[in-house]
């Protein structure tokens, strides 16, 4: 079953190479000819012995040479030639692989990104992908070199001495018998280290991601060790495939060593005899040196075919478990939007098993603001992310306009509905870039207009290279209301109806707060918004204000209402010091 499936994973991985076959083909036959231009040298040299040297024919012996030094220029240009048209085939199948495995985790859900490191994924389009392309490059070239040149030498052999054949056919037998125990042995190495790459590099990645936060804490000695543990174990596992690798690859030296001596031994007597020549057994000796390399190579071949079907398997599986299509064949698209959102007894259970939305129903009116607050942990994050359709709720529906959002065409659907996080990803790239990001193709005036409207036109204009200004990893150069705001201004570029705000004052001062409500007021206006924050400030930009508790509502109503009643709402404004500025501004 095993071999079955590699078979079906070769051919699989083969079919990149389609739209290239015939440059493949070429290159292959290519190779065939120089394996045979390089394998007849030792029978020339034969013949420039025996019918030259031996018969003291200079003549003969100068023609032979000519043949020796053209069929090493031949050979030498036709292997040129096959690389270039081999090359260029693999560099395209990997091309193919690559994007569509690229394109691949771009269709994955969040339950995939939440249970799969970064740093895994980054190995497998990046080192995967490499190990591919050697092997598509160099690796299937040298095994047709190889064979070739092992299958025309035992037939020139052949036609010399059985004896000695016999002697190389034994010789090959072993080297290939432990060739195939190498493979056998070195792939579950190879496989580990694999993961292991992946494993390192994703401690590296979230080390490097949150350095500030490192820094802050002074956990850089902790951090360290963790990543000495796993390079520690990536270190052990080389190692390990080094001497593998040393083993099997020195006895095939040892070997031929053995079979070059036994040819020396038989083949004397046979030459006092009469029934073999000092060209031949030359002849011999040349053919087993020149199959050398080639027995060797075939060890590295069958072993990086284990080392390319693992890397390929782990890209086919982001391939394969990818969803082909994220729309549904009847998803429609949404046009005269009015902007209501209905939340139907919605639960949602994160892949690690823990419940945060248990029965959430909710109704928002077209146009309306919602604040959405509560405790952490509450869902309240969670429940715009599923009404973003970021994930799909396990039980219930969410509707825009009545429509189910999972029949809404996607494209569709983000025109709709623009979701701020609560900590927005900012590229780096310039700020023209980040704006428009969700729409390239929008003009310098439609991207100046958006910035306007989020607020941070004024500062980009400060910039000495204003919206060209590259801001570096992150945003790094960016304060946290600059983010936040230019985040805004890239979901303001879309024109949506419906505004999703995860916790937008959550990182900003006191003064950048206000000022940022204020400004988020006009934002809003002619739209729906919810808005999701423990910051009760927002209340002034709310219609309504829904309170969560362990995943379910637990009260609603206009801000006053709730300051007024003796609820969870009352003890949120009374602990952040705003009960009697929110009954003044109800009782007013």
């Amino acid at each position: 079953m095993r071999g079955k499936s590699s078979l079906k994973q070769l051919a699989r991985l083969f079919s990149y190479v389609g739209p290239d076959k015939w440059a493949f083909i070429i290159a292959l036959i290519l190779v065939l000819f120089s394996s045979y231009a390089n394998a007849v040298v030792p029978v020339l040299i034969r013949d420039a012995l025996d019918l030259g040297v031996s018969a003291r024919d200079w003549g003969s012996a100068l023609y032979y040479g000519g043949l020796i030094i053209l069929a090493g220029v031949v050979g030498g240009a036709l292997s040129f030639a096959a690389r270039l048209f081999q090359v260029k085939a693999a560099q395209n199948a990997v091309y193919r692989l690559r994007i569509e495995a690229f394109r691949a985790i771009q269709r994955q859900s969040m339950e995939f990104f939440d249970r799969t490191l970064v740093g895994q994924l980054i190995s497998r389009v990046t080192n995967d992908a490499e190990r591919v392309t050697g092997f598509l490059s160099f690796r299937v070239r040298m095994l047709a070199y190889s064979t070739t040149l092992i299958i025309v030498a035992l037939y020139y052999m052949a036609r010399m001495s059985g004896l000695l054949t016999l002697i190389a056919l034994a010789t090959i037998a072993i080297v290939l018998a432990s060739n195939i125990v190498y493979a056998v042995k070195v792939r579950p190495v190879y496989d580990r280290i694999r993961r292991q790459t992946g494993t390192l590099a994703a401690e590296a990645t979230s080390t490097l991601a949150g350095i500030k936060t490192v820094k802050a804490l002074a956990v850089e000695e902790h951090l360290y060790a963790r990543y000495d543990r796993e390079n520690r174990r990536l270190m052990e596992e080389a190692l390990n495939a080094a001497r593998i690798t040393a083993l099997y690859g020195n006895l095939s030296f040892l070997v031929m060593g053995v079979a070059m001596a036994g040819m020396l031994y038989f083949g004397g007597p046979l030459i006092t005899e009469g029934t073999l020549t000092v060209g031949e057994l030359v002849a011999f000796l040349t053919y087993m040196l020149t199959m050398m390399w080639p027995l060797r190579a075939l060890g590295f071949v069958i072993g990086d075919i284990q080392r390319a079907l693992a890397a390929a398997t782990r890209l086919f599986e982001i391939i394969d478990t990818a969803p082909r299509h994220t729309d549904p064949p009847d998803a429609v698209e949404l046009r005269e939007v009015r902007g209501e959102v209905q939340v139907e007894d919605v639960w949602f259970t994160y892949p690690s098993g823990k419940t945060v939305l248990r029965g959430v129903t909710l109704h928002v009116r077209p146009g309306e603001k919602i604040l959405i607050t509560g405790p952490p942990g509450s869902g309240k994050s969670t429940l715009l992310k599923l009404i973003a359709r970021l994930y799909e709720p396990q039980k219930g529906t969410i509707k825009i306009d009545g429509v189910d959002i999972r029949k809404i065409k996607t494209e569709s659907l983000r025109r709709i509905v623009a979701y701020v996080p609560q900590e927005p990803f900012i590229f780096n790239r310039s700020i023209r870039e980040n704006i428009a990001i969700g729409k390239p193709d929008a003009t310098p005036e439609e991207i100046i207009e958006a910035a306007k409207r989020a607020k941070i036109h004024d500062f980009i204009a400060t910039l000495p290279r204003g919206y060209d200004t590259v801001v570096g990893e992150r945003g790094v150069s960016l304060s946290g209301g600059q983010r936040q705001r230019i985040a805004l201004a890239r979901a303001l570029l879309a024109k949506p109806k419906i505004l999703l705000l995860d916790d937008p004052v959550s990182n900003l001062d006191a003064e950048t707060e206000r000022r940022l409500i204020e400004d988020l007021g006009e934002v809003l206006r002619g739209r729906t918004a919810i808005i999701v924050s423990q910051r009760l400030t927002m209340a002034r930009l709310a219609d309504r204000v829904v309170v969560m508790k362990d995943g379910r509502i637990v009260e609603m109503g206009k801000p006053e209402e709730l300051a007024a009643r003796k609820g969870l709402y009352r003890e949120m404004l009374k602990a952040q010091g705003l009960l009697e500025e929110e009954v003044k501004a109800g009782g007013a």
